[in-house]
Formats: C-alpha cells, structure tokens, sequence
C-alpha cells in the first residue's frame, strides 16, 4: 500500500499520488463497506419486524471540477448542524403471506399477498378459477406448497400445487402448475385439513364419518399409482376386526414365522381411506363439520346436537387398534374422544393454535368466534359477524375469519384472552367460505421452484457473496473503486 500522507499534503492526492491510487484510509469521509452492510441487513430485518432509525453522517461537500482537473476538497459540516438524520424504514409487523379464499357461489379460488394483516393491494387474485363447482373448505400443506380444495358439489377433493413466481416488476404472484388431482371422490364433503406429516382429514356428512388419507397414499395418487376411485373406505369396526384377525393368527405362529410373515405392503401405502371415527358408533359424531389436526390429536365440530355431542371434540389423529375400547354410553368398540365443550347446538369451521382451538358459530342471532382450551375453558373472541365459516390461524397470534354473509375475510388477535377483540377487514371476495394461510419464510423450495429469485432471496445470497467480495478488492484500491 502506498504510504501515508503527511499532514501537510492535500487530502485531493496524498503524497503526490493520483486520484485512482490513494488508499481507502486516506478518505475518512467515505463510507466502509463493513457499515453499508450493516445498513443493508438492517432494513431487511426491519421489513420483517419493524421499523429502525439509522444514524447517518453527511459525506464532505465537493466543489465542482474546474478546468478539467478534480479540485474536490473536503468541507468541514457547520458545527451547530445536527448530524442524526433519522431514516425510517416501513415496518411490515407479519412475514410475507398469501391468503388463499373459496367461494362455493363463485366456484373459485382466489388469493391476496398480505401485509401487516390486510391485503396488500385490496385485491384478490384468481388461482383457480374453472374446474371447480362448490369449493368449500381449503387445507395448504405450506411445507410441500400444496393446496387441497373440498368441492361440495362434486363431492370431491382436488389438490393443486401451489408456485411462487416474480412478475417483472418485482411484485410477488402465485400460481398452480396446471394439475387439478383428485385424492377423493363419492364422499359428500365439505371441510379438509392437513396435519405435519402431509396427511389430509376429512368429514363425511353423508356416512357420518371423519376419515383419513395417509400422505404415502396422497403420493401414489399423485404418482398415478393409484386413481382417486381405487381409495376404499375401511370402517371402524373393519379395523377392529382385522387387528382381531391379526391377533389371532400370531398366536399360532412361532417366533420365526413371526419374523417371516408380514404384510407386503405398509398399510399407509394401500389405497385405503381410513375411518377414525363414525357416528354409528362414537356419541361425539354428529353430522362433523369443520377439522382441524396437529397429527397427534384431532378435534372436529359438530353441524347438529352440539349441545348433547360436543360443539368441539378432541380425538386420536392416528389411532391404533389397540385403542379401541367400549363407549360410555354406547357400549360399542370405539375409538378415545372426548368433548371440549358443548356450549353451541351448530359449529362450522374449526382452527387449533399451539393452546387453544378455534371454531365459529351462530348462537342468539349473532355469528362468534369461539376459543376452548384443554380444560374446557371458552372465550367468545369476536361476536360481531353474520355467517363465520371458514378461519385459519397464522401460526403466531392472529387468526382469520370468512364471513360468508358480507363476503369478507377478518383477522383478530389471540395473544390475550379477551371478548370481543378488535376486527380488521383484511380482504372482501364475493361469497367468501373457505380459508388458507401460505408463509412464504416457511415455504420449501418445491413451492418456489418456478418462480424467479423471490423477494428477500437476492439479499440472502448478497449475504453469502460478500465475504468473497470483499476479500477479492485489493487494499490498494481507491475507495471509488473498492
């Protein structure tokens, strides 16, 4: 590196050296690399957390060139200036989301990109609109970017892969790649759900019914292994004889015969619709209606008798045979369910947070918000709407709510137990039933694969590029050019 200057020599060319040779310590007045990083990874931060100030110091004055030659000179700052600047960067409070709405009227599913709790741009977003005819309940499994779609009026579930994509102008959309796949047919359905593990649940009005599809199955399907018709359901009561079966015949069996037999496919691969729980024979079904699972437990509401069944049940998500025992009041093998609360005759759709389980309802002529705990506590969060459906919590404290009659989607806050929490509209779409969150910050590559580097995705890999960067700028450079 060249030397330092004196105190003497000019800070225009230190020791006599040209503009492109001078060393990045002989402008004190520019700045570093080190703090324009550190400015940088702030406002991303701050887009995701909130808003930061920035302390930034005036760059010297220069005084213009004359004659052809750079006469720049550093000009000291007045003394009583005041040097904060205060720089306010836009908080944004959620991560990047996408609110995903069903309209049985409408036979649609549209989407709107949410900030801060409300649509980002007040409008909503078409992502399928054909091909459907009364879509109700939605389940997005955000982990593999898959949305399952109950159509009531064909008595189906499809299911879309979702795809994150970058319009040329920087803004976000979504899309499906094309496929509309069935994983269910035959069943009159109208709520689905999906659990960590990529299974989907459903509730059968018609047999009365909450069953189960095993995301190896979901897979088959989607491989063409499997077509949606070739699914068979099996019973409660089919379960429970053929572990009786299976019981029986391994008594028989001596230890090698043990280890020799067994069944040549795993039973999450057969093409089989597991029931978990049925009316004819558990008290705490009754015409089930919203769902929701964690895959460990399972809890579902009631469309009739509430008050004697459960308004909201808590369940076994994947029960074992060996589970089955008599019912209380039926006598009949049942699986383990208990009622949380009983409080509300009709309940709809059905959320659970990591403590409590939200469900919507219409009780003395007004439409509620309901939230239970394990021990039974019940807390009437919103009471204000008309026809409450659907409703999806965000995974932090807020929760979402389809009001059908006025054809809007609500949000509220959880993080306290209050009554009547405050509302905010985040999108209006006409007939509004169904709804679904995707996160992008928790969405896998599989969900973006198709789109261009998504929003936030060129400065993470700044974050990786810059060590290299910076080791490949020579010390000697001026600071122009480093």
């Amino acid at each position: 590196a060249p030397p330092c200057p004196s105190d003497a020599e000019t800070p225009s060319a230190p020791c006599g050296l040209s503009d492109s040779e001078i060393h990045p310590r002989h402008c004190p007045e520019r700045m570093r690399l080190l703090p324009c990083v550190a400015v940088l990874a702030l406002s991303e931060w701050a887009q995701r957390v909130g808003g930061i100030f920035v302390r930034s110091t005036p760059n010297a004055t220069e005084v213009s060139v004359q004659g052809g030659a750079d006469t720049r000179q550093s000009v000291a700052p007045e003394p009583a200036q005041d040097y904060f600047v205060p720089q306010f960067f836009a908080p944004q409070l959620t991560p990047t989301q996408f609110l995903f709405v069903s309209s049985p009227s409408a036979g649609k599913v549209v989407y709107s990109e949410l900030k801060n709790f409300k649509s980002l741009t007040g409008r909503t977003f078409a992502l399928v609109d054909s091909g459907l005819a009364e879509p109700a309940g939605l389940a997005f499994d955000n982990d593999r970017g898959l949305l399952y779609v109950a159509d009531r009026g064909m008595s189906k579930i499809f299911r879309y892969r979702v795809l994150l994509q970058e319009s040329s102008s920087g803004g976000l959309a979504l899309a499906t790649d094309g496929v509309r796949l069935c994983v269910m047919q035959g069943h009159p359905v109208e709520w689905v759900t999906v659990d960590p593990s990529g299974s989907i649940y459903y509730t059968d009005t018609g047999a009365n019914t909450i069953n189960r599809i095993s995301f190896d199955v979901l897979e088959k399907i989607g491989e063409g292994s499997y077509q949606c018709g070739d699914l068979k359901v099996v019973t409660q009561k089919e379960q429970m004889a053929k572990a009786e079966t299976t019981a029986a015949s391994a008594l028989t069996l001596n230890a090698a015969d043990r280890v020799s037999e067994g069944p040549t496919d795993a039973p999450d691969t057969l093409p089989e619709i597991f029931t978990v729980y049925e009316g004819s024979v558990n008290p705490h079904v009754a015409v089930p209606s919203g769902i929701s699972s964690d895959g460990n437990r399972l809890w579902w509401g009631n469309k009739v008798e509430g008050n004697r069944a459960g308004s909201v049940v808590q369940g076994e998500a994947s029960p074992q045979p060996s589970l089955l025992a008599p019912d209380n009041v039926t006598g009949e093998q049942t699986f383990p369910a208990t009622a949380l609360t009983s409080l509300v005759d009709t309940t709809y759709g059905v959320a659970h947070s990591n403590t409590m389980v939200f469900f919507t309802a219409n009780k003395t002529g007004s439409g509620s918000v309901y939230g239970v705990m394990g021990d039974g506590t019940t807390m009437q969060f919103v009471s204000s709407l008309v026809m409450p459906r659907g409703l999806v919590w965000d995974g932090d404290n807020t929760v979402y709510v389809a009001d059908q009659a006025v054809s809007k989607v609500y949000s509220f806050p959880v993080g306290r137990l209050m009554d009547d929490a405050p509302l905010t509209q985040s999108v209006a779409y006409s007939g509004a039933f169904g709804v679904a969150l995707f996160t992008k910050s928790r969405a896998n590559s599989e969900a973006v694969k198709a789109g261009a580097m998504n929003r936030g995705g060129g400065m993470r890999i700044l974050w990786l590029l810059l060590p290299l960067v910076a080791s490949m700028c020579p010390r000697d450079l001026a600071c122009d050019e480093c």
